[in-house]
């Protein structure tokens, strides 16, 4: 009854609300980020996977795969989040660049979250991944500093639409290690896909790459932030 309670609530606010489409630019993100107040991070676009491209922009938190989204039929398993995943469904369109985001920033201890971030995360939790949604599509700070880096001209909603052949939708999907796994977090489906042991370290990234390969040749060409 209080989850039921409580997702009323967020839907009433919801739609008041509004989320624009925010360019897809490292830089941009790098900056959304900083307006959250978290310190120490900043996104580098990656075209490969290599080891020397990784090795550049030191540290991997996690990454970001920007893929032309066409509604394919996936029938991998989800899991249920563990109490160490912070994974959230998304529950407005456009949201999808921020929310992947924040599915990178939540799920790594060592980074400095900032006061109003840290409280955000506490908050949530323990709320299932469809109200951590509607919280994140709730959050004043999120939205206004979302909107903050609206694209210029007007732009078609990223998913859960009809597109034309045409019609360039695009989505993002984030890769990060939680407790000794590997996971594939998408806000658009059921739950976290468990991808294997992470390994010690940034052992990880050797694991991870073969399956953002994989997600590539399946779904067409992508990039990576990281």
């Amino acid at each position: 009854a209080a989850w039921a309670l409580l997702r009323s609530l967020f839907r009433r606010a919801l739609m008041a609300s509004g989320w624009c489409t925010i360019e897809s630019d490292p830089g941009v993100f790098s900056e959304l980020i900083t307006e959250l107040g978290v310190k120490g991070v900043q996104v580098h676009e990656l075209w490969s996977l290599d080891k020397e491209s990784m090795a550049e922009v030191g540290p991997v938190h996690g990454l970001i795969f920007l893929f032309r989204w066409r509604g394919e039929k996936d029938d991998r398993a989800t899991v249920t989040p563990g109490p160490g995943v912070f994974f959230a469904s998304q529950m407005i369109p456009n949201a999808c660049a921020t929310q992947a985001i924040l599915s990178v920033l939540m799920n790594c201890p060592s980074i400095s979250l900032g006061e109003e971030m840290t409280a955000f995360k506490a908050f949530t939790k323990d709320f299932p991944p469809d109200v951590k949604g509607l919280a994140i599509s709730n959050s004043d700070l999120l939205r206004r500093v979302h909107n903050s880096f609206a694209r210029a001209e007007p732009t078609v909603s990223e998913e859960r639409r009809a597109s034309k052949e045409e019609d360039e939708v695009y989505h993002f999907i984030s890769y990060v290690p939680v407790d000794g796994k590997l996971y594939e977090l998408d806000g658009l489906k059921a739950g976290p896909i468990c991808l294997g042991d992470a390994g010690p370290g940034e052992a990880w990234l050797d694991a991870v790459t073969p399956a953002i390969q994989a997600r590539a040749r399946a779904l067409g060409r992508g990039r990576a932030l990281g």
